[in-house]
């Protein structure tokens, strides 16, 4: 028991914490909605001790502090994600409904919204999809109203991938999860709402949590390698090929120097999307190799390509290269090449807006509420 939630099955364990399916005990009659997984995300205890010792240590600016000299690595992403998670509230986003953290207490937990239909299954043993066009079309409204959110809120996710797409238990409803290494960008947020950062107040700052305007985490080569975008694995960002040989495709979170900093805006997350599309559709990824290195590569240098059929219903595709038809002629296959070209632009300036998806003539195959 922690507080009030009878931890019941353990569904996942990482390098910092677990995750738990539990239930609310004071109001366990409402079985589905009061079910609840807390991610138990372990802080450093000793540290913690210590740091009731020391007298704290008071940021130079309020406005452009870096905290990462007042707690640990991991203590602030955590709290970092946890910030982010208390300003959503959207139908396409997990919520946070709680956060237990006692800084006497080894541990912090995050109470979400439990989704009972777990990850999107995308693709069987050898590769083929498991989804139809049609189920394709209904995640990808999701997950575009969920981005569009996101985006007007000046979050950047960094890792839209499937894994990280949950279903409601009834397959009606899909949520985008894990905010661990999302980001928010004030200068977005302020463009969101037609406003400048000269002109925007001190109230509009100070709406913010300051951890929030700690922008240390630029400096962070982070993602999942078959997902990531051209830009930031341009030649001005990072080269891991020298510090990691892992080919396991497991989420990338390393440290680079300021001379490898990314360049972070929302357009990355556009193209993890057109990835995630790529993959329902035909069952494989659009850039694959052996090892991340070789990955890197195609992704900054390489076209993509499509196979003959998509969907678990096999739909004609028509080719990677295809003559526009008369409009209101396309086909399926066409309006699904001609959006995956506009999602997978190598150049972020280029690159489809999702207004643009929206608008556009292949917005039939991802349509909007």
């Amino acid at each position: 028991m922690v507080n009030q939630y009878e931890m019941i099955t353990q569904l996942g364990k990482g390098q910092h914490g677990e995750v738990w399916y539990s239930k609310n005990t004071i109001t366990s009659e409402v079985v589905v909605s009061d079910s609840v997984a807390p991610a138990c995300l372990r802080r450093n205890p000793k540290q913690d001790r210590m740091s009731l010792l020391r007298k704290p240590r008071l940021p130079r600016s309020p406005q452009h502090m870096s905290l990462a000299n007042n707690m640990s690595a991991t203590e602030l992403k955590i709290l970092k994600e946890i910030a982010i998670m208390k300003k959503l509230r959207h139908p396409h986003v997990v919520q946070l409904l709680e956060v237990l953290n006692d800084n006497l207490k080894e541990k912090i937990y995050m109470v979400m919204e439990f989704m009972d239909g777990g990850e999107i299954k995308w693709r069987t043993d050898i590769e083929e999809p498991l989804l139809r066009v049609s189920q394709t079309r209904r995640i990808c409204r999701d997950v575009l109203l969920g981005l569009e959110y996101l985006h007007n809120q000046g979050i950047i996710h960094r890792d839209i991938k499937p894994a990280n797409l949950l279903w409601s238990a009834d397959r009606r409803v899909v949520k985008i999860a894990d905010f661990g290494i999302s980001h928010f960008s004030y200068a977005q947020f302020l463009a969101a709402k037609g406003k400048s950062a000269d002109a925007a107040s001190d109230g509009i700052r100070e709406e913010h949590d300051k951890i929030l305007m700690d922008e240390s985490d630029l400096t962070r080569f982070a993602g999942t390698p078959t997902f990531l975008a051209p830009e930031i694995l341009s030649d001005g960002a990072a080269d891991l090929s020298s510090s990691s040989t892992a080919t396991n495709l497991q989420t990338v979170d390393s440290l680079a120097g300021d001379t490898r900093k990314p360049t972070i805006t929302k357009a990355i997350d556009i193209w993890a999307f057109g990835v995630t599309l790529y993959a329902f559709l035909f069952g494989k990824l659009p850039f694959v190799a052996d090892g991340e290195y070789a990955i890197y590569n195609k992704i900054k240098e390489d076209d993509f390509d499509v196979l003959e059929f998509m969907g678990l219903d096999k739909i004609p595709v028509g080719g990677r290269r295809q003559k526009k038809p008369r409009k209101g002629q396309e086909t399926e296959g066409y309006l699904v090449v001609d959006l995956l070209q506009g999602l997978l632009e190598k150049n972020p300036y280029k690159r489809l807006t999702l207004q643009d998806v929206k608008v556009r003539p292949s917005a039939t195959f991802v349509p909007h509420r």
